[in-house]
This record gives structure tokens, C-alpha cells and sequence, in this order.
């Protein structure tokens, strides 16, 4: 099992908002802050593909608040009737600021955690996302929220800055230092994002690989699928930002959904490139991509033919409903080239 699937039958064991009857359901869920995380690592060899289910049942357990916190947050700030005075969406801006007053995820635990830290970082760009959406709804964040905001976001880019990590997590950092952009400036930040985009361009092969992603063995293309999924977002962010793509940087990242399109229908090169059969991938590594990409239009005949259907949209753990984050930060990139 996953850790994406062990969270989820967890989580709804968990939340008696989902399961009880409606007067239970219209409450706002009390879910303390999680200051920081502790978990077990995922993987158990060198290439970091042979995953430990033990302990992936162990981290879901410790992921239990986090998930309900994003479960809670996105089905409010993705509803088309979220707005200051809707009970759903008061309720989800009242958690956002209790978890900001906390701190939560910015505390480092008094041993060092590698698992914890990376998992904190990849979560990053959903608390940027949701600060966009609830900004989008009618939403004041204050400066204890920008500040939690941005504390979160430098932490990580920090981590990476200073890391040898050249795969997808540090186009994650990238993207969620481009999306704290758009909450409120930090030019420490802009220049990490500016840095990675260039270098997560410049690692796509004319064959539509990524070298750091090959070294997963068994989970190459799940990790291909996440740089994409990373790629996606900060192609988008830096739009709104006010960033013009080039034709080049176009070509790479359609050589990149090439690429993963040639190795859901015919896997062959990826494996021997890889070392290894690859695993089937499961919704968990569309979500993103359906709502970036593929929910505007076919990726291409062998995604037509291979993928998975597009109908999971739900990233639960980066910022809710796919279609909806697409849509709020291209709202801001038409907002950006008004104001020019």
C-alpha cells in the first residue's frame, strides 16, 4: 500500500465529519496544529523505489492531522459558493489561522528528521495554494499568515538552496517559492525559483527524460510524473508572476509529457534506462497533470491511448482541486498583464 492510500483509510476512519449525520458534518472540525513531523523512511533501498509498507502505515498515523487539515480546506476554498459569511469557507479561514498562530510545520524537532523535513518542504506549495484560494474568495490574510507563509517557504528553500538534490522535490521547492511569491514578495525566494526552473528546463533530454528521475529504478516514471506535476505549477506560478516563457522552455516541457507519454504506452526505453521494470502508477500521480493539462486538452496521442482516465483532480496534498489552482493563479497572470 501507498502512503497516499494508507493516509486516506486512515483519514476517513478518522473524520467523523465525513461520517456522521449532517448537523456533525456542518460543525468546524477542531484539528490542532501539527508543529512539525517526525516519520520513518519510506523507502528501504539505495534507490529509494522498494517501498516500507510498515513504515508507511506508521507515517500515515503521523500524518493524520495534516490530512484532515487539507481534506477540510480544500473541499471548502474549491466550492463555488466560497466567501467571507459562507459557514464552510469562515470555518476553513479560521483553521488556516489557527495552524499560522501555531506555526505549524516550521518547528524543528530537537533531533533531525530527514523524512519529516523533506515531507514538510513537499507540502509547502499546498499552504501557498490555499492561501491564493482563500485570497481569491474574498479572504484578508494578516501578517501572522503572510509571516507563517513565508517562514515555511524560506525554510525550504533554504533546505534546497544548500542540498545536492537535482530531482523533482527540488522543483517543488521551486514551485512553492514562485506560488509564496504571489502571497507576498520575497526576492531571496524569486531568485531560487528563477534558478531551478532554468535548471529543471536544461535537464529534460531531446528524449524527454530526466536523469536524477532515472536513478528511482521501479518508480522512474511516477517520479518523471511528479517533476512534471512540480514543472506544471511553477510553469504557471511564473506566469502569473509576470515571467514570459519561451519558445524553447515550451518545447522541453512538451518533450517532457512526450516523453512520460511514450513510456505509459511502451516502457521498454524508460526500463532500460532506469535498471528496472516500472511500477504502475495510480491516480496519486495524475492528479496535478489532469488539472494543469490534460483538463484544458489531450497531452498527445499516447496519453490518450495509456494514461489513465482524467477524472481524479483531487491533489489533495498540493492545494485541493487541480482545476481550481490552475484557474486561480491564471486569473492573477491576466491580472498581471492588465495591469501593464
Amino acid at each position: 500500500m501507498d502512503i497516499r492510500a494508507a493516509v486516506a483509510v486512515l483519514a476517513v476512519c478518522s473524520l467523523g465529519i465525513f461520517a456522521a449525520p449532517s448537523r456533525a458534518a456542518e460543525a468546524c472540525p477542531d484539528i490542532a496544529p501539527l508543529l512539525t513531523l517526525e516519520l520513518k523512511d519510506t523507502y528501504k533501498d539505495p534507490k529509494f523505489s522498494v517501498q516500507n509498507e510498515d513504515n508507511e502505515a506508521a507515517n500515515a498515523a503521523a500524518l493524520q492531522a495534516l490530512t484532515r487539515f487539507f481534506q477540510t480546506l480544500n473541499v471548502a476554498v474549491d466550492s463555488p459558493d466560497a466567501h467571507p459569511g459562507n459557514a464552510q469557507s469562515d470555518c476553513a479561514f479560521q483553521l488556516f489561522n489557527r495552524w499560522a498562530s501555531a506555526g505549524a510545520l516550521t518547528i524543528e524537532p530537537k533531533v533531525y528528521n530527514s523524512g519529516g523535513k523533506v515531507t514538510r518542504g513537499l507540502r509547502n506549495p499546498a499552504f501557498q495554494i490555499l492561501a491564493l484560494k482563500l485570497r481569491a474568495a474574498g479572504y484578508t490574510l494578516d501578517g501572522t499568515a503572510l509571516r507563517w507563509l513565508q517562514k515555511m517557504d524560506r525554510d525550504n528553500v533554504t533546505f534546497y538552496a544548500k542540498g545536492p538534490n537535482r530531482g523533482n522535490q527540488r522543483v517543488w521547492a521551486a514551485a512553492g517559492a514562485a506560488l509564496n511569491n504571489l502571497v507576498a514578495s520575497d526576492a531571496e525566494a524569486l531568485a531560487f525559483q528563477d534558478q531551478v526552473w532554468h535548471e529543471a528546463i536544461a535537464a529534460i533530454h531531446d528524449n524527454g527524460l530526466i536523469d536524477a528521475e532515472l536513478t528511482r529504478g521501479q518508480m522512474a516514471l511516477a517520479y518523471h510524473m511528479y517533476s512534471l506535476s512540480a514543472l506544471l505549477i511553477l510553469e504557471r506560478a511564473r506566469d502569473a508572476l509576470g515571467y514570459a516563457e519561451t519558445a524553447e522552455e515550451k518545447h522541453k516541457v512538451k518533450l517532457l509529457e512526450d516523453g512520460i507519454g511514450r513510456a505509459l504506452c511502451s516502457p521498454e526505453e524508460m526500463e532500460h534506462l532506469a535498471g528496472a521494470k516500472m511500477r504502475p502508477v495510480g491516480n496519486w500521480g495524475y492528479e496535478v497533470i489532469n488539472g494543469f493539462a490534460r483538463a484544458e486538452g489531450s497531452l498527445g496521442a499516447d496519453w490518450d491511448k495509456c494514461a489513465l482516465p482524467a477524472t481524479d483532480f483531487d491533489a489533495r496534498d498540493y492545494g485541493g482541486d487541480a482545476r481550481r489552482s490552475a484557474q486561480v493563479l491564471d486569473a492573477l497572470a491576466a491580472r498581471h498583464k492588465n495591469l501593464k
